[in-house]
């Protein structure tokens, strides 16, 4: 396992437009391959926005955004972030864009240039990984809160990430499902 991050933040510091006050303010993190890491904290403190930091979302007021030991900056240096790192946005609805659970999840691997064949295989074996082989063919806004969450999540795995980066996963989830995932 390598010693290098992943992901590394050093002094970062972000202040909502309009606020008085820094959510964030001199953070360091480092997120290495093969670690798990849980943020805790209330509301408002700032999780999901270190978050999408570190996907290049959203850029911090100072400080600096490492990926694999290189400063990444701009919007063509973060697409190699985030083809390596899934995120599960916090809610389902702002991550979900097609109409059926299939072609949704086929979505990301069909961008990293599948074949529409192999990319609807990719979903399918996700799919069933989460014990929803049978959502294909479901009408996405017709899912509840939980299937939403389980299918972003189906989503974000198709791509075969390094790294996820979840944002509320339990949210949704029933007791029963909590557990498995």
């Amino acid at each position: 396992m390598s010693s290098e991050a992943l992901i590394a933040l050093s002094g970062i510091a972000f202040t909502y437009p309009g606020a008085t006050q820094p959510v964030l303010s001199g953070i360091d993190f480092a997120l290495k391959p093969g670690e798990r890491v849980g943020l805790y904290g209330p509301n408002g403190s700032g999780k999901t926005t270190l978050l999408h930091i570190m996907m290049g979302l959203i850029r911090p007021d100072c400080g600096e955004v490492r990926f694999k030991g290189e400063v990444v900056v701009t919007e063509r240096e973060f697409r190699a972030v985030r083809q390596a790192i899934g995120l599960l946005l916090q809610n389902a609805d702002d991550q979900i864009i097609y109409p059926t659970v299939l072609d949704d999840v086929a979505f990301g691997p069909l961008n990293r240039g599948l074949s529409p064949e192999k990319a609807r295989q990719v979903a399918e074996r996700t799919l069933s990984m989460l014990g929803l082989a049978d959502f294909g063919e479901r009408l996405s806004h017709r899912l509840s809160g939980g299937e939403k969450k389980l299918v972003s999540l189906a989503g974000v795995l198709a791509m075969e990430p390094e790294a996820l980066l979840l944002d509320e996963p339990t949210n949704g989830l029933d007791p029963d499902t909590r557990t498995c995932i």
